[in-house]
C-alpha cells in the first residue's frame, strides 16, 4: 500500500470515528473524556485509576478529574481494594453501565441506518469483509526486536 493510500485510510477511519462520537451524543451532562473514562471502566471492570490512565494514554491528572464527574454523576464509585487498602478500585454503578450502553445503542442505531440507506447488498458484503480485515490490523503487533516506522516491501 502507497504512502498516500495509508493516509487516506487513516483519515477515513478518523472521520467514521469522529461521526460515531457525535451520534453517541451527550451522556448526562458529562464530558467527552469522562465518557471516555466511563466507556473504559465499564470495558475494564474493576479497574485502577492508573490502568485507565494507561489504557486510555491520559495523564493520571485528566483521569482523576474524569472520575470526580463520573462519581458525581453517579456512574461510578470508587472504593479502597480489600487486599491493598493503598489502591483504589473504580467500578460502574448500573447508572454508568446503562449511560454506556445507550451511547453504545445510539451509535450503533446510526451505523446501521447509514449502512442500509447508503450501500446495496453486496457493497454491505463488502463492509462486512473489510470489517474482519481491520480486526486481523488491530491485533498485529510488531516482532519482537523489530523498530516501529515503514514496514520494507513492495509498495
Amino acid at each position: 500500500m502507497e504512502d498516500r493510500e495509508v493516509l487516506r485510510l487513516r483519515a477515513q477511519f478518523k472521520q467514521l470515528q469522529r461521526r460515531l462520537r457525535r451520534e453517541a451524543g451527550p451522556t448526562h451532562g458529562v464530558s467527552r473524556t469522562a465518557r471516555q473514562v466511563l466507556a473504559a471502566a465499564e470495558r475494564l471492570g474493576g479497574a485502577q485509576p492508573r490502568g485507565l490512565a494507561e489504557e486510555l494514554q491520559m495523564t493520571s491528572s485528566n483521569v482523576a478529574a474524569a472520575l470526580r464527574e463520573l462519581e458525581g454523576a453517579g456512574f461510578v464509585r470508587r472504593s479502597r481494594d480489600e487486599e491493598d487498602a493503598r489502591r483504589v478500585l473504580v467500578s460502574v454503578t448500573p447508572a454508568g453501565s446503562a449511560a454506556v450502553a445507550d451511547a453504545r445503542s445510539q451509535r450503533d442505531t446510526w451505523l446501521g441506518r447509514a449502512v442500509e440507506a447508503l450501500l446495496d447488498p453486496e457493497e454491505q458484503r463488502v463492509l462486512v469483509a473489510a470489517g474482519e480485515l481491520l480486526e486481523r490490523l488491530a491485533e498485529f503487533e510488531l516482532p519482537e526486536g523489530a523498530t516501529p516506522g515503514r514496514a520494507a516491501g513492495p509498495t
